[in-house]
């Protein structure tokens, strides 16, 4: 008996709950007049708002990109082949886990590649300046961020402009702006890598339709910079090194065929048999100058080489084109209006109708 009276109150619960849902249903449907009308009215004030109030519109860039990173195997064997001769061990690898495609997001986010793209010089309606000095003039850092409030003054910093130096040579007050437009920038872009493939994807946002490509160019320029100095730093240091003992060997070679040409043009008048024994050793040292010479240019032309093949290679394949898409959806807010005046509507009637099934009782 016990177990048939628990079925029966779980059926007539069951039956209540689905009554409940069907009433509910008849209810909207039975007011749907009410329903139309917060629709549109919701519909009706996003669209006024829109209207009448301007808001800032953003505008998307993205740049997809491929990296190559450049030969390890080739110009790191080469590399630690000239190292060994020269007496210079550990220059075998040159790549090292900085260069790996994990870390790529983290590098071209960080304060270096910012700073050297902020003292990048661009070129907008013919005009060049420098990047930081762009960003400034163009982006809402001013009416924002810098912008006078109740609390605090307008920022000084707006009317700085900024020339062209080393990030170690930036004084303290533009070390505080540069940190200023980084915490605003840095936020503003997204690195991905497409999915199935070796291309990186970079998006930027701002509500500058041209700085927007430009910052996403100028940051790419600076990662590619960034990557070509630290991936051939090795090689760089060693050809200098090279280069400053070709050099002195061309000025041992030339002196010596100075010596030469001057001991060639007195001898015949020269009794003394010396003149002759200093002409075959002025001669001899300057075959040993050239030979010198010429070993050492193909040292130097080899490691230009090896320059050539560690530099990275940013292959573009979807460069930015204008105009930009605009970073609101069309339509979106539209849509979000209406539904807030349907949900607003909805409620307006379920409250009526408990509050007449309340007052009848």
């Amino acid at each position: 008996m016990e177990n048939s009276s628990k079925e029966i109150e779980t059926q007539v619960s069951t039956k209540d709950f689905l009554k409940g849902i069907f009433k509910f249903f008849d209810l909207l449907g039975r007011n749907w007049r009410i329903l139309l009308i917060g629709l549109l009215l919701g519909f009706t004030f996003e669209l006024v708002e829109r209207v009448t109030v301007k808001k800032a519109q953003t505008f998307i860039a993205r740049m997809t990109f491929n990296l190559e990173l450049g030969a390890e195997g080739g110009g790191g064997g080469q590399l630690g082949g000239f190292a060994s001769q020269l007496g210079l061990p550990g220059m075998t690898s040159v790549g090292g886990d900085l260069f790996s495609r994990t870390n790529f997001p983290l590098i071209i986010k960080s304060r270096a590649v910012h700073e050297m793209a902020f003292m990048k010089e661009v070129e907008v309606d013919g005009k060049k300046m420098l990047f930081i000095n762009y960003f400034i003039d163009s982006s809402d850092i001013k009416t924002n961020e810098w912008a006078a409030t109740v609390f605090k003054d307008a920022s000084p910093y707006a009317d700085y402009e900024f020339t062209k130096k080393r990030p170690e040579d930036f004084t303290p007050r533009e070390n505080e702006i540069i940190l200023d437009v980084y915490n605003k920038i840095v936020g503003m872009s997204e690195i991905k890598p497409v999915e199935k493939s070796s291309f990186i994807e970079v998006f930027t946002t701002t509500t500058n339709e041209k700085l927007t490509k430009v910052w996403v160019e100028t940051l790419l320029s600076a990662t590619e910079d960034f990557y070509r100095e630290s991936k051939t730093k090795k090689s760089r240091q060693m050809l200098a090194i090279q280069e400053a003992r070709l050099d002195s060997l061309r000025g041992l070679m030339q002196s010596s065929d100075r010596k030469l040409s001057r001991l060639a043009f007195d001898n015949p008048n020269v009794v003394d048999p010396n003149g002759a024994l200093q002409q075959q050793q002025v001669n001899r040292n300057n075959s040993y100058y050239s030979q010198q010479y010429l070993t050492q240019l193909a040292t130097v032309e080899n490691l230009h080489r090896v320059v050539l093949e560690q530099t990275p290679i940013f292959t573009i394949v979807e460069p930015i084109r204008l105009p930009l898409f605009t970073g609101v959806e069309a339509g979106l807010k539209d849509k979000l209006g209406s539904l807030v005046g349907l949900l607003l509507a909805i409620v307006y009637v379920v409250i009526k109708n408990y509050y007449r099934e309340v007052m009848n009782d």
